[in-house]
């Protein structure tokens, strides 16, 4: 199992960066970085060539301010947008299921 947290990872849309409530900033650790479904989604054949056949990303529910972990949801029916779209999740978990990986 690869765990990882989403925003930390690669960001494969910067239009998505400052959706919701901003806090986008590479230069700064405690702020957001723009990592999201797409670029995990890309990344995805090099987590498997770790020989890893599963991925543990962080939550994906609406968060808070500048909770770049994930773990702050302030709406548990609701994606962040900051990590993508419905579409985008699912494209992710089909791209991980086509290479034999758990998501």
């Amino acid at each position: 199992i690869y765990q990882l947290l989403t925003d930390r990872f690669a960001d494969g849309d910067p239009s998505n960066n400052e959706l919701h409530s901003g806090g986008y900033d590479v230069r700064d650790m405690l702020f957001r970085h723009g990592g999201d479904f797409v670029g995990l989604m890309h990344k995805l054949p090099y987590i498997k060539g770790l020989g890893c056949d599963a991925i543990w990303i962080s939550p994906i529910f609406q968060n808070g301010f500048n909770n770049y972990h994930q773990y702050a949801q302030r709406d548990f029916t609701l994606l962040d947008k900051r990590l993508g779209t419905l579409d985008e999740l699912r494209n992710l978990t089909n791209a991980a299921h086509q290479l034999g990986m758990y998501v």
